[in-house]
């Protein structure tokens, strides 16, 4: 499953505090890539859902993680372990990208189960097509039995 940008930028950020060193604002800045009220916002989310306690040092402008909280050991190497295969996620999407013909093709967006997701990625993994195009490999096969089925039915239902 592909991280969000927030998920990792969380599960980066965790990481990076998790030496408990000292760490300067303007380098988590932009190791993060982002700006200062996001980075903020990372920070409280540590804060209140990891219940990690990190401090900010005014005279070197850095932070430090105090106390960990939820985020052990166990927890930062599986920050890592997800982090590492997003980013060979992406590699692979970045392989076989998906071209939208505007005549054709339209983006749109869908909400599927994981369990649905999770069929569709081994596809992709076997074929090495983008997402994109196992849909529309389902819904050309299996669109044409159901308009067959449904009009089945319709005549059916009339007579």
């Amino acid at each position: 499953m592909q991280l969000s940008s927030r998920q990792t930028r969380i599960y980066r950020l965790a990481i990076l505090l998790g030496s408990s060193k000292p760490l300067p604002a303007a380098s988590l800045l932009d190791q993060l890539h982002c700006s200062r009220p996001t980075l903020m916002r990372a920070l409280k989310e540590l804060r209140e859902d990891w219940d990690a306690d990190i401090k900010y040092h005014p005279a070197s402008a850095s932070y430090q993680m105090a106390a960990a909280g939820k985020l052990d050991k166990k927890c930062l190497r599986r920050f890592s372990e997800m982090l590492k295969s997003d980013a060979q996620l992406q590699h692979h999407e970045n392989l076989s990208r998906v071209f939208l013909d505007k005549q054709k093709k339209k983006a749109v967006s869908l909400s599927l189960r994981m369990s649905v997701l999770n069929k569709i990625d081994r596809v992709t993994h076997l074929t090495e097509i983008s997402r994109s195009e196992v849909v529309e490999m389902l819904v050309e096969s299996g669109l044409d039995e159901l308009i067959k089925r449904l009009k089945a039915q319709a005549r059916c239902g009339k007579s």
